[in-house]
């Protein structure tokens, strides 16, 4: 697994006064479409650092969680997303997956 973290990052969280961020699974779905998870960058550690592998990357420490972590992730890139001068983290090369919570009944 390659991790890439982009210019602006370091600096991002110096200014914040951190050295670790972790990548958590969100649940965004909604009622209809079930449970969707997308990750989200979050700044510290977790609060469960069993349930995640970490990697240190230009003094920063990356926390990933295991379940997401396979062979299937190559790449993993860290941006600054600036919107309207509101700053924040966001990961690419972790895909959002949905989870099965019933299956339908052919009758």
């Amino acid at each position: 697994m390659n991790i890439e973290i982009n210019r602006g990052v370091k600096e991002y969280l110096s200014e914040k006064a951190i050295q670790d961020i972790y990548i958590e699974m969100v649940n965004r779905g909604a009622c209809c479409s079930g449970n969707v998870f997308i990750p989200v960058v979050r700044l510290g550690k977790p609060s469960y650092e069993e349930r995640y592998n970490f990697f240190v990357k230009d003094e920063i420490t990356l926390y990933v969680p295991k379940n997401v972590n396979n062979q299937n992730i190559e790449n993993i890139i860290i941006k600054v997303r600036n919107i309207l001068g509101h700053k924040s983290l966001l990961v690419n090369g972790i895909l959002a997956y949905k989870q099965k919570t019933y299956e339908r009944k052919k009758y």
